[in-house]
């Protein structure tokens, strides 16, 4: 096996091991007693769902069936913006506790890492602009599940999507910022990618 395929390896192990042990700490949670409440609760979550997506991506990578440059570099994209938006306005002022710390560390932090890291070493550089508005879709369409199941439920996974709290007005302006934070994201990997090409020897 390639060096390229154990590193992909590697992140799909993290990734998912990161998504089951959370699964794991559900278990010590009477609020979630059975398999489908804990499996219901994690995937109300842009971060489990994006990490097992791209546990899976880089999982099929590692057997060497790569599902093709634009597909892992949407999934860059909405990886890294896991962990900007993580380390920008959802984490904790003090440490979490016992395995919590080991299964956030892992999906936003190691997994956005080493996803970038696996993309510029070895990653598809041929990227197009007509692939960005591709790339948007798994983060709109999280907005609209989100806002959906949230509406039923009367509780929302994140504090800007909380239209009980801040009003339907506003949840759209914080979900159109986030698409144009989106964009710019993935505007910034066309970019890095064109420029390694150029700057790749013939």
């Amino acid at each position: 096996m390639s060096l390229a395929r154990l590193a992909a390896a590697l992140v799909a192990a993290i990734a998912l091991a990161s998504v089951l042990g959370q699964y794991a700490i559900l278990t010590q949670d009477p609020a979630y007693p059975d398999a489908a409440a804990r499996l219901w609760h994690l995937v109300k979550f842009f971060t489990i769902l994006t990490n097992a997506l791209v546990g899976v991506v880089m999982a099929l990578i590692a057997l060497d069936r790569h599902p093709g440059d634009g597909v892992l570099a949407g999934c860059l994209l909405s990886i890294l913006m896991v962990g900007a938006v993580y380390h920008a306005l959802l984490a904790p002022d003090t440490p979490l506790p016992g395995w919590d710390w080991w299964t956030d560390l892992g999906y936003h932090t190691l997994v956005p890492v080493g996803t970038a890291l696996w993309w510029m070493i070895w990653g598809g550089k041929a990227l197009r602009w007509g692939q960005l508005p591709y790339w948007l879709l798994w983060p709109l369409g999280y907005c609209v599940y989100a806002l959906i199941r949230g509406g039923f439920e009367g509780d929302y996974p994140y504090f800007f999507l909380d239209v009980g709290r801040f009003g339907a007005a506003r949840i759209a302006m914080n979900i159109a910022g986030l698409v144009v934070v989106f964009a710019l994201m993935g505007v910034l990997i066309v970019l890095v990618a064109r420029l390694m090409r150029r700057a790749a020897p013939d």
